[in-house]
């Protein structure tokens, strides 16, 4: 997408949504509309700065847009299968989540307490999209990558599963994802999407660090060489499927450490850090 590196975002400045990258402690406004997946899809040299603002004066959002789709994969790194007593799938296990489903970098998760008494993170790296996308090769996926976000996979882990019939010990329970990662507020992502050669070259490498940390404890920390799928794998197996377009999000799995095995879930004014090696960390609090 581009021969330099740097940091897009969605800001919010006297009740207008614009875009802009990341100058210091300034924001160099590059689209004075909400249309992030415009600006993915294009060099950066055609969206030159067209106002500088303090980044004081104006409120980061979620960079994601309204109509992008969000994708994530399952049981995708082994010590996290083997938490969860889980034998790796024989491809890319994906489930949807919505974008109203996210909270910004500095915002507040809801947890959803009417319907979950269970709610629980997922620390991830995720990958935004920069070009529309079908039938993607191993060779070619990353290409399609316009740069990489910390993300927050939250999760309601005692409505995951539903009872075929009536609920017992005896009863077959199916996996309910819309359910268990589909509520709205309780996931996050940001603080912005990191793009250019340099995070490019380290999604190559696989060399790309997650580190999770619950009030300050770490609780995730793993490479992406930990991964099952790599996510070129990920990227050729959902363009199979159908087609991805600018501003669509796929998270590439959590690593070992989630709240469910350690038995310890998130609570109200609980702190969660989300950081991936070399770009911003994430942090929100829970409602």
């Amino acid at each position: 997408m581009s021969n330099a590196n740097f940091h897009l975002g969605r800001y919010l400045v006297n009740g207008q949504t614009v875009i802009g990258r990341r100058a210091g402690d300034s924001i160099d406004v590059v689209c004075e509309n909400d249309d992030l997946p415009l600006v993915l899809s294009n060099p950066p040299s055609d969206f030159p700065a067209k106002r500088r603002l303090a980044a004081a004066d104006v409120q980061l959002l979620a960079p994601l847009d309204a109509r992008a789709r969000v994708f994530a994969i399952a049981i995708n790194y082994h010590a996290h299968g083997a938490e969860a007593k889980a034998q790796p799938p024989e491809r890319p296990l994906m489930f949807y989540k919505a974008p109203s489903n996210f909270v910004g970098h500095g915002g507040t998760l809801n947890p959803n307490r009417q319907l979950t008494a269970k709610f629980d993170y997922e620390g991830e790296i995720a990958v935004v999209i920069g070009r529309t996308c079908k039938n993607a090769t191993i060779d070619n996926a990353l290409d399609f990558v316009a740069g990489v976000c910390a993300f927050d996979d939250g999760s309601a882990r005692d409505i995951s599963k539903v009872a075929l019939g009536q609920a017992g010990p005896t009863a077959t329970y199916w996996p309910d994802w819309t359910a268990n990662k589909g509520l709205d507020g309780g996931s996050a992502l940001g603080p912005t999407i990191a793009c250019g050669p340099d995070i490019l070259a380290q999604l190559r490498a696989r060399s790309l660090h997650i580190t999770t940390r619950l009030n300050g404890e770490q609780v995730q920390s793993e490479s992406m060489r930990e991964m099952i799928f790599s996510t070129e794998q990920i990227i050729a197996t959902l363009s199979s499927y159908m087609t991805l377009l600018p501003g669509d999000v796929i998270a590439t799995g959590t690593p070992a450490g989630v709240g469910v095995a350690r038995n310890r879930f998130l609570a109200t004014g609980d702190t969660l850090e989300i950081e991936v090696s070399g770009l911003d960390t994430l942090r929100v609090t829970v409602g």
